[in-house]
C-alpha cells in the first residue's frame, strides 16, 4: 500500500482483515464480561465446566450474536466449549468468518451464516438458544424504533425458556455530552492499524435530534506502505426513558444493566453498558 488518503478505501466494516486485527485485542475481556452476565442471568445458570472442554457436547449452551462480523468472540466462545452461532448481513464478514472457524477446527461448534438484523430467525431453531449478544452499540446502526422492534421479536422467537439477550449499549443524556474521541491500535504480523473515533453528540439544529455522528480515520500499515481510511455515521440516540418505552413494546423486557466488565450496574449510568433483556415470564 502506498501512502494515501482516499474516499474509495473501504469501510473499516467492510475489511474483515483490518476489522479483526483491529478489534481482537479485546476479545478475551468482552467474552469473559458476558459469561459474568450468562451465569448470573440465565436459568438454569451457566456452569463453568463447560469451558475449556476438549470434546464438543450436544448439550453445552448454545450462544448466538446477531452481527457478528469476523466471528472473533464466536470463535472464542466455541474454543471454550460452548456452541456458538452467528450472522453477519455483510458476505465478506460471513465468509472470512466461515474460513476463521475452518482453520482453527471449531466447524463442529460454531457456525456463521448470512442474515440481517431483522429477518433471521427462520435460521435458527425456534426456542433454542441459551443466551444472546450483541455487543459494542452494533443495535444502534438500526435507523428507527420499528427497526429495533423487528430485531427483537426475532429474538424472541429463538430464546428458549430462561435465556436472555446481552445488549452492549450507550445511553444518551441529550444537552449533557461533548464530541469525545477514542483511540484503538492494534498489529498482527506485519500489519498494523490505528483508528482515531470522533463522536458528535446528537444535534437538532443540524438535522440530528436522536443520532450520534461518528467519524473515524483509520491508519492502516503494511510492509507495502501506509493507507488513511475516512469514515463517517450516524448511530440512532436512545436515553433511558426511551429506551426503556421502546423495549416495553417488544416481546421482551429489561431485566438487569451491567458494567462493560459484567459486574452489576447498581442503578448507575456508564458511558456503555450492558442491558440484559429476556422473556416477560422470568
Amino acid at each position: 500500500m502506498s501512502a494515501r488518503s482516499t474516499d474509495e478505501s473501504p469501510r473499516l466494516y467492510a475489511d474483515p482483515v483490518v476489522y479483526d486485527t483491529l478489534l481482537a485485542p479485546g476479545t478475551a475481556r468482552e467474552l469473559d464480561a458476558l459469561w459474568r452476565v450468562a451465569r448470573r442471568c440465565t436459568w438454569p445458570p451457566a456452569r463453568a465446566p463447560w469451558l475449556l472442554t476438549k470434546c464438543p457436547s450436544p448439550t453445552a449452551p448454545r450462544w448466538l450474536e446477531p452481527a457478528c462480523g469476523t466471528g472473533r468472540l464466536l470463535r472464542l466462545a466455541a474454543a471454550r466449549g460452548l456452541r456458538t452461532i452467528g450472522f453477519d448481513r455483510e458476505p465478506t464478514m460471513v465468509a472470512y468468518a466461515r474460513e476463521a472457524i475452518a482453520r482453527r477446527g471449531l466447524g463442529r461448534r460454531a457456525h456463521v451464516f448470512h442474515a440481517d438484523l431483522t429477518d433471521f430467525a427462520d435460521a435458527v431453531a425456534p426456542a433454542s438458544v441459551d443466551f444472546a449478544f450483541c455487543t459494542l452499540n452494533t443495535l444502534r446502526h438500526l435507523p428507527s424504533d420499528a427497526a429495533l422492534l423487528a430485531h427483537l421479536d426475532q429474538v424472541a422467537r429463538v430464546l428458549r425458556p430462561g435465556a436472555v439477550y446481552a445488549v452492549g449499549l450507550s445511553l444518551t443524556r441529550y444537552g449533557d455530552e461533548a464530541p469525545d474521541e477514542d483511540v484503538w491500535t492494534a498489529r498482527r504480523g506485519g500489519l498494523k492499524v490505528a483508528q482515531l473515533a470522533t463522536y458528535l453528540p446528537p444535534d437538532a439544529a443540524a438535522g440530528r435530534a436522536r443520532r450520534e455522528r461518528v467519524i473515524s480515520h483509520l491508519v492502516v500499515t503494511a510492509r507495502g506502505g501506509e493507507e488513511h481510511r475516512d469514515d463517517a455515521y450516524d448511530l440512532r440516540c436512545y436515553d433511558e426513558r426511551q429506551w426503556t418505552s421502546v423495549v416495553r413494546r417488544s416481546p421482551l423486557r429489561r431485566l438487569e444493566s451491567f458494567a462493560a466488565d459484567g459486574r452489576p450496574l447498581a442503578g448507575r449510568l456508564l458511558p456503555y453498558q450492558i442491558e440484559v433483556l429476556g422473556p416477560p415470564t422470568l
